[in-house]
């Protein structure tokens, strides 16, 4: 990621690493150990360092919606309320503007009927009111999310995993073997998966998240 850049700039970097993505704090500091740069490394490995620690910890869960409270016993995930309330919020919006939709669509329509006669304008705009209609159906994947997660619960305590979530319709709480805990890669989707049944998925492409998620099923099947 930095093999053509000068050292200068590479110490130029290293002085906002905190704007970078882990990724690439990693990268920068596996270029200046490579080429022994002669400059203060410390702040970047503590940077490093605690973001390993809120990795093991579970702490960027919340980057997908979910949270973990770990105990000596084991540790639970659920639902984070803000996710919830995010979901609730998209659900309420989406339908609102799809209401929006449907009243453009039906005033595009009657404006063909009565051949009204319209300045380019005032139909791009008909056009646009009535094309809400698809924004606001993009909204109600929050409903999706709303449905499948409410009452969503992983525990794992004393070396037993148990899963609450919704499978078709209905909340069951069912025991998790752990060897049937694993991560499947489709493109940039990483899922972490109860044999064939996903329990959430996170970025692929995003170096914190997958490792949150393996480490997270590193704890489940230990």
């Amino acid at each position: 990621m930095y093999s053509n850049r000068t050292n200068g700039e590479l110490i130029e970097i290293l002085d906002q690493h905190a704007l970078l993505t882990f990724e690439a704090q990693l990268s920068l500091l596996d270029e200046l150990k490579q080429r022994a740069v002669v400059v203060d490394l410390s702040g970047l490995e503590a940077t490093i360092a605690n973001k390993r620690a809120e990795i093991n910890n579970l702490e960027y869960l919340r980057d997908f919606g979910f949270q973990a409270n770990k105990s000596a016993d084991g540790l639970v995930v659920t639902r984070t309320q803000k996710a919830l309330l995010t979901d609730v919020l998209a659900l309420i919006v989406g339908l609102l503007v799809f209401m929006l939709g449907i009243y453009g669509c039906i005033n595009l329509v009657y404006t063909f009927i009565n051949g009204d006669e319209l300045d380019v304008f005032t139909l791009a705009y008909k056009f646009a009111m009535a094309a809400l209609i698809f924004i606001g159906i993009s909204f109600f994947s929050g409903l999706q999310r709303l449905f499948d997660f409410y009452g969503f619960e992983l525990r794992k305590l004393n070396g037993s995993v148990t899963l609450k979530k919704r499978f078709d319709v209905k909340l069951e709480e069912v025991k998790v073997n752990p060897a049937d805990i694993h991560l499947d890669t489709d493109q940039d989707i990483l899922s972490l998966k109860l044999g064939h049944d996903t329990i959430f998925t996170a970025n692929g492409g995003n170096l914190i998240q997958s490792l949150t998620l393996k480490e997270l099923a590193n704890e489940l099947k230990a």
